[in-house]
């Protein structure tokens, strides 16, 4: 399981940090612009699994609009 929650959003960045397993001494966390792609900080969890890429899957509710907090099952 991976949870998440968004930080703060400047000048048009979205700061989340992802937390395997629930476990904030393993954090990572991505920097984002969604609109322009570009990728500010991105920091890989202490995971043996894909986190960026299961938060990326996760991270948009079903309307597309992205969400301040959420969880992703491993499957």
């Amino acid at each position: 399981m991976l949870t998440f929650k968004l930080i703060e959003i400047v000048d048009g960045f979205y700061h989340y940090e992802i937390y395997p397993e629930s476990k904030v001494e393993a954090k990572g966390t991505f920097i984002f612009n969604p609109e322009t792609k570009e990728v500010k900080t991105r920091i890989e969890p202490n995971s043996p699994f894909d986190c960026l890429g299961h938060f990326v899957q996760g991270m948009r509710d079903d309307n597309g609009n992205l969400k301040k907090s959420g969880m992703v099952a491993w499957y």
